[in-house]
């Protein structure tokens, strides 16, 4: 797939077919996240492949993601947002919960912080988050050039879920992966048009 059909073509989706997805195909979406830029050359990325339905199940008891049971009223309380971003949030908040558990494939990626995310004084603070989005963002266009969809989801209760998987102190987990095959009936939301002329500044704002 030429690199532009693949940034065009790259969508979020929260409800994936049963389909296995091979094995070859995973190395070559990690080994692209590998190839992503990084600050300081030493890619201090690792990614924990979550298989076991148990360790799951553990990851959404530990991020206490409540099931929607009252439709209208979650609905009413996005009455303030514009129409596509409603869309959007009516879709994904429900499904939160069984793309965590039903995805073929849960990817955790882990990264290296150069100073703790919550004491961050300075943008330059956060070099090792930006860079670990550059692998994340790699993985997403690579799942994409697979024919493969994915989703991120960003743990709200972080120390929780990483006393779950073990992953060491010192280390951040930066999101978790869903991803595996488009399911027939998955909701893919309209994207919001932007154009380019409207976002493009010369020398100054």
């Amino acid at each position: 797939m030429e690199f532009y059909e693949t940034t065009e073509k790259r969508r979020t989706v929260r409800t994936f077919a049963d389909t296995l997805i091979a094995k070859e195909k995973i190395v070559r979406v990690l080994q692209a996240g590998l190839s992503a830029p990084t600050y300081n050359h030493l890619r201090e990325w690792d990614f924990i492949l979550i298989k076991d339905q148990e360790t799951r199940f553990n990851i959404v008891k530990a991020e206490g993601i409540p099931d929607i049971n009252n439709m209208p009223q979650f609905e009413q309380s996005l009455a303030a947002y514009d129409s596509l971003s409603k869309e959007m949030y009516l879709d994904a908040i429900p499904k939160q919960k069984s793309m965590l558990i039903r995805a073929p494939e849960l990817l955790a990626v882990v990264f290296k912080p150069k100073t703790p995310v919550e004491t961050a004084n300075r943008v330059y603070d956060l070099n090792c988050l930006a860079s670990v989005w550059c692998c994340i963002e790699n993985i997403l266009l690579a799942l994409t050039a697979e024919d493969l969809c994915g989703v991120t989801y960003i743990p709200q209760k972080n120390v929780k879920v990483k006393e779950v998987l073990g992953i060491p102190e010192h280390l951040e987990l930066a999101a978790l992966i869903a991803f595996g095959c488009k399911a027939e009936d998955a909701k893919l939301i309209p994207q919001k048009k932007v154009y380019l002329k409207d976002k493009f500044h010369l020398d100054h704002w």
